[in-house]
């Protein structure tokens, strides 16, 4: 059964550990993937965005939309009571302007592995 939600659903927050997000707002995460985003945590999905200057971020799912909850610095998480990634968009808004709806690149896995970092590294990878 599929629910459609009118409004956006308000859920607890997700913040990263401190740590975490004191290096992302610092700009000096080593791996801000690991953070952002959406991932799979023990009480549901862990959703994390960080939109510095926005007043709201709104997470659209195929099942409705969900406000996110507003942190320090422009970090805005929530926790879904759901066991399966979602695919969503994000809705943003910032000071006196329109909602703007755009893509979350923390959704997609990383398109570079291991094995491409180490040959960046050398100056030897030949397939960029």
């Amino acid at each position: 059964m599929t629910v459609q939600l009118t409004a956006p659903l308000l859920l607890p927050e997700a913040p990263p550990p401190p740590d975490d997000a004191e290096r992302l707002l610092a700009g000096t995460h080593h791996d801000p993937h690991a953070v952002l985003g959406a991932h799979p945590v023990e009480e549901g999905v862990a959703v994390r965005v960080l939109r510095p200057c926005a007043e709201s971020v709104v997470l659209q799912t195929p099942l409705g939309e969900v406000a996110l909850v507003p942190g320090a610095g422009g970090l805005f998480t929530a926790l879904l009571p759901i066991t399966q990634l979602p695919s969503y968009r994000l809705r943003v808004s910032y000071p006196g302007g329109e909602p703007l709806v755009q893509e979350d690149g923390y959704r997609m896995a990383p398109t570079l592995g291991e094995l491409d970092l180490h040959l960046i590294a050398e100056g030897r990878h030949e397939r960029l």
